[in-house]
């Protein structure tokens, strides 16, 4: 029996059905980077953000939505 496959929700199918729930504190950056060198999973949610925050362009949510490797750990 396969467990891994694509998952379709109304027009969107995505890669495969495993999806990452938001955890507050773990969800963070460097955790989204692992789980995207790893192999990504069908769907992830970041941790919360507010929406307000992102229309304003708060540099400080910007950085806590960010899954790039701009900014060295070492």
């Amino acid at each position: 029996m396969e467990y891994i496959k694509k998952l379709k929700i109304g027009n969107i199918e995505l890669e495969n059905n495993l999806i990452l729930a938001p955890m507050a504190g773990v969800t963070n950056r460097p955790f989204r980077i692992i789980c995207k060198e790893i192999g990504n999973p069908g769907l992830v949610c970041t941790e919360m953000a507010s929406s307000k925050a992102m229309f304003h362009n708060d540099q400080k949510t910007k950085r806590l939505l960010d899954t790039t490797r701009r900014k060295k750990f070492y």
